[in-house]
């Protein structure tokens, strides 16, 4: 029987539960305990001095241990683990939302957190939200209210004191509803009516939530709701349901924008302040970012601003116009990471950068593998690429730059960071805790595949233990979304990633213990998938997760402004040799082919539709093999387009 995992319509929410992971045991899944982070041993390793990671107390109240992951379970690939209990068949159930999410908590002191956890895991099932509670030594599944027949529901993570999801949705008699992450099977829902839940408010930040605040649809204003929703008062400015930008961090103010226009809102006696933002925003996604107490954005002059939150004051952070900064990246505390799809710049937050530091720019061989969120401190992670054009090899590089200088790694590739249970709470950088570890895969294969190293955060580009290979698979699970995994929280030591397959183009869970050498298991063992036929979107994960081989997207328009569902490339070669590319990543307007497939030699691309005829097609053998593999590079949308490329690649000529 087919066993898919993860899939859009349909999922299941699966706990294993290790036991006896609080002393040592036949598994060798726990280690001695330590009183520094980290331990140096005596031993040189391939890139330096090997470092492992001191264990977390997460036991000190008696927290159950065990690794979460989502996904339908072939038993099949559970044959290597031990003392592993799969919890039940009662959670075998069909999700009515993407995907289930998972709420954490911790305790707060100056800034400072500590006995960081997961709580509980939420979702919904046949009309019905239910709850599991992930500090029970026995987990239950349990109806989370009396609510039944739900319809539309949707979480809105709110992250305060932890991060915490709140469910809306519509009941059976079409109203709007919120379920609070703390409710039971009594409770019943608040009305929510022809409102829009947006976050919670607070008398002081740390202190408990006094009540909501919300968007009235009906007055086209924001309002300040008490905990049961009978009582709001409303805030008189004129904003859009979608201009709501966020809360500003530890403060009791929220951020709205609209019309180039800032409202700084104080959700205690809904007071507000206006910020006239000159110049205007320029139009496009990602050219806005809320971090902190600042609020950053590209103007249309093709500058980078800071908008200081607190004394209004507006910095512009790039020396000179750059028709190059496209979207914000991330940030560290002190530096803006920015650009756009092929090329990736800094400078400083205060605005004294002379001239932005260029980390790398995308050629048609070089560049840079995706953007991730891991700026802590003064350090940001990044990924280069070579891809050598006669053998179809590809090298990576595992980059970290600090304070102005860029180190790299070669053949490394980042995966993921975990959290630590205790540490900082760091609102000016992109990844807000304090990193427990980081995921390196060392030795990289064409796909960032490789061996997968257990980092200390503190010496990033020395060496870790080795989890283990698995031969085709990836492991670049830093980019999928963090509604799937939330933030990585280890499990005396567990955790579960997840790896795609970059020959069968299917998705499987594995089991590792950062304290462990020779760790990984592969937990799920899913059937291949026939991207032939098409499939549905990738999991909800962050595209390029699957559209990483050699290939692009296809659209209606030179233009691109609109995806054309269904069509294929077919490449002919000057040899003769004809290669059909694969589709159906995403709802089916994307390509790809193995690297290797493009050698050798020159190619002429042609475009097919469902039935195969040929509907727009390049004339002459002009792309030149592998140097090609990033079609869009080339073929860029909005008529962004390099080395005489005519346009999008479309399915009109």
């Amino acid at each position: 029987m087919k066993r898919t995992l993860l899939t859009l319509s349909v999922a299941t929410a699966t706990m294993l539960l290790w036991s006896g992971c609080n002393s040592s045991s036949a598994d060798g899944y726990t280690t001695t305990s330590t009183q520094s982070q980290t331990t140096q041993i005596p031993q040189t390793g391939l890139y330096g001095t090997i470092y492992t990671l001191t264990p977390q107390t997460d036991d000190q109240n008696n927290t159950p241990s065990y690794a979460l992951f989502y996904g339908e379970v072939n038993e099949k690939g559970l044959g290597s683990l031990k003392n592993v209990q799969v919890l039940g068949t009662d959670i075998n159930k069909t999700i009515d939302v993407r995907y289930p999410v998972v709420t954490t908590s911790y305790k707060l002191s100056n800034g400072q957190y500590s006995n960081l956890q997961t709580d509980k895991l939420l979702f919904v099932s046949d009309g019905k939200a239910y709850s599991i509670d992930l500090n029970s030594t026995q987990p239950i599944l349990q109806q989370q209210t009396v609510a039944t027949n739900l319809t539309k529901p949707s979480y809105t993570k709110v992250a305060y004191l932890g991060e915490q999801y709140y469910l809306t949705a519509q009941d059976a008699n079409g109203t709007n509803i919120l379920i609070l992450p703390q409710m039971n099977s009594k409770d019943s829902p608040l009305i929510l009516g022809n409102k829009k839940f947006l976050t919670v408010t607070y008398q002081q930040y740390g202190n408990d939530i006094d009540g909501y605040l919300v968007y009235d649809n009906n007055l086209s204003r924001p309002q300040k709701c008490t905990l049961d929703l009978t009582t709001c008062s409303t805030i008189d400015i004129q904003v859009g349901s979608r201009d709501f930008e966020g809360d500003i961090a530890k403060t009791t103010k929220a951020l709205f924008l609209s019309d180039n226009t800032l409202y700084i809102v104080d959700k205690n006696d809904n007071s507000y302040e206006t910020i006239p933002l000159q110049p205007s925003i320029a139009s496009g996604h990602g050219t806005t970012a809320l971090q902190g107490k600042s609020f950053y954005y590209i103007g249309q002059d093709h500058n980078l601003y800071r908008v200081n939150l607190e004394n209004r004051n507006i910095i512009q952070i790039t020396p000179n116009p750059d028709e190059t900064l496209e979207r914000i990246r991330g940030f560290t505390d002190s530096w803006v990471i920015y650009g756009s799809d092929t090329i990736l710049k800094t400078a400083k937050k205060d605005g004294s950068t002379t001239k932005p530091i260029l980390l790398i720019e995308t050629t048609k061989t070089v560049g840079y593998k995706y953007v991730t969120g891991y700026g802590w401190g003064e350090k940001y992670l990044f990924v280069k690429y070579a891809l050598n054009p006669i053998t179809a090899h590809t090298k990576y590089e595992a980059c970290i730059f600090e304070n102005g200088n860029v180190q790299c790694i070669a053949n490394s590739f980042w995966a993921a960071v975990t959290l630590k249970r205790d540490g900082t709470r760091d609102f000016e950088a992109s990844f807000t805790y304090t990193p427990y570890a980081i995921i390196r895969v060392d030795e990289t294969d064409d796909y960032a595949g490789g061996k997968l190293k257990a980092i200390d955060p503190l010496h990033p580009l020395e060496d870790g233990i080795t989890m283990g290979t698995i031969a085709n698979y990836n492991f670049q699970t830093f980019l999928s979304n963090s509604r799937y995994k939330n933030s990585l929280i280890d499990n005396n030591g567990s955790i579960i990633l997840y790896a795609k397959n970059d020959v069968n183009f299917h998705v499987d869970a594995f089991f590792m213990n950062l304290l462990q050498e020779n760790s990984l298991k592969q937990l799920t063992n899913t059937d291949p998938v026939n991207i032939a036929n098409g499939r549905d979107h990738c999991h909800g994960r962050v595209c390029m997760i699957c559209h990483n081989l050699a290939g692009g997207k296809i659209y209606k328009d030179k233009k691109g402004t609109k995806s054309a569902y269904g069509y294929r490339i077919k490449l002919q070669f000057e040899n003769g040799k004809e290669v059909m590319t694969d589709i159906a990543k995403g709802k089916g307007e994307n390509f790809s082919t193995l690297i290797k497939n493009l050698l050798p030699g020159k190619f002429n691309a042609l475009v097919l539709d469902r039935n195969g005829t040929v509907v727009n097609r390049s004339y002459g053998y002009n792309h030149n093999g592998v140097e090609a593999a990033n079609c869009n590079y080339c073929h860029g949308r909005y008529g962004k387009t390099r080395f005489d490329a005519p346009g999008a690649i479309s399915i009109t000529p």
